[in-house]
């Protein structure tokens, strides 16, 4: 696999190891045993040739609409959530959403590539429906930034795999209309987005809803450029999940964060690079792997700094919870089979 990629990988893992337990010290063991989890899954996908992702991507989509048609029926939420958005297994939780990002990145980047030698005379209902119905049914959640998020990111996909300006916005246009007809339904239940929103620009409009932006502000002004050191209680809410990189700020200050915005930025380069190295379904796979990883991390980050209301979204590789992370280790692997296969072809050493 490749090196860089994976330096980049256990730098992410030993931030969020130091994020994670500077909030909740007892999760130390478990966020180790996810990270190794992690890079085991990693490795196994690695192995598997792009052609066959391709093939099998369709599946894995079908596969993730079924698990969130199912959250709608046996699904269950968290503490302080009205939100159906996980499926009890035993002791783990499943979350659809999560998987729904990748699949929606695989089955978009198999479809584009099998289509390239005919790009004008693309069906616009198959990813209209692809992206319509994902985005749909993670509304029906009343998960509004995940759903907005996939959506973005299949835009995105099609972009890079070379869809012409007006095709794409056929496609947005009519993709989105199909989410909103699925979330019709449920508007009345979308009062905390707004919420969200009015907050973000008038914080006395609610002093609860704005005590997690208002305490991480606090926070991160307390910590400075040094930080306040390791083990020092972190009074942020959810600060190993969607606040993690505060959490990570106030034990080492603004090189924590730094250092993430540097390891992101080198994730992105290079797997860019390895998407060049081969024409092929690996190619767009880890385009899109490199979009979905990158476009998180940097909506979490300006989340972290008060730039945008909060969304919800959690920090690749760093965040505490299996689900993201299991997520984003299917994109990284995307990535490390694209370069196997190079490396094979001797296309890189």
């Amino acid at each position: 696999m490749d090196r860089i990629l994976i330096y980049c990988q256990i730098l992410l893992g030993l931030l969020g190891v130091l994020g994670v337990t500077n909030h909740s010290p007892n999760m130390f063991l478990e966020q180790v045993i996810y990270i190794i989890i992690a890079f085991l899954m990693i490795a196994i996908i690695s192995y598997i040739p792009p052609k066959s992702l391709a093939k099998i991507s369709p599946f894995f989509y079908l596969f993730s609409i079924g698990l969130l048609i199912v959250v709608l029926f046996i699904g269950v939420s968290t503490p302080g959530q009205h939100a159906q958005r996980w499926i009890p297994i035993g002791p783990f939780t499943l979350q659809p959403s999560e998987l729904a990002k990748v699949a929606v990145v695989a089955y978009l980047a198999s479809f584009f590539y099998n289509h390239r030698s005919n790009l004008d005379n693309w069906a616009l209902w198959r990813p209209m429906l692809i992206i319509g119905i994902a985005s749909g049914l993670i509304l029906v959640e009343t998960d509004f930034s995940t759903a907005i998020f996939v959506f973005l990111l299949a835009v995105l996909i099609m972009a890079i795999a070379g869809t012409n300006f007006l095709r794409l916005i056929g496609i947005s246009l009519f993709a989105g209309v199909i989410a909103i007809f699925v979330l019709a339904p449920m508007l009345n239940k979308y009062d905390h987005v707004m919420n969200r929103i009015t907050v973000f620009f008038n914080a006395d409009a609610d002093v609860d809803a704005s005590y997690q932006p208002r305490v991480a502000k606090r926070s991160i002004e307390q910590a400075g450029f040094t930080g306040l050191g390791p083990g020092i209680p972190v009074r942020v809410p959810a600060a190993h999940t969607d606040m993690v990189s505060v959490s990570i700020w106030q034990a080492i200050g603004l090189s924590g964060i730094l250092s993430l915005v540097v390891i992101y930025f080198i994730i992105a380069i290079r797997g860019m690079q390895i998407a060049s190295l081969k024409p092929g379904p690996g190619s767009l796979l880890s385009a899109g792997a490199v979009t979905y990883i990158s476009g998180q991390a940097i909506l979490n980050l300006l989340v972290s700094a008060g730039l945008l209301p909060i969304t919800g979204v959690v920090l690749p590789f760093v965040s505490h919870g299996v689900n993201n992370l299991l997520s984003v280790s299917i994109a990284l692997g995307f990535i490390q089979s694209n370069y196997r296969a190079a490396r094979k072809q001797g296309l890189v050493k």
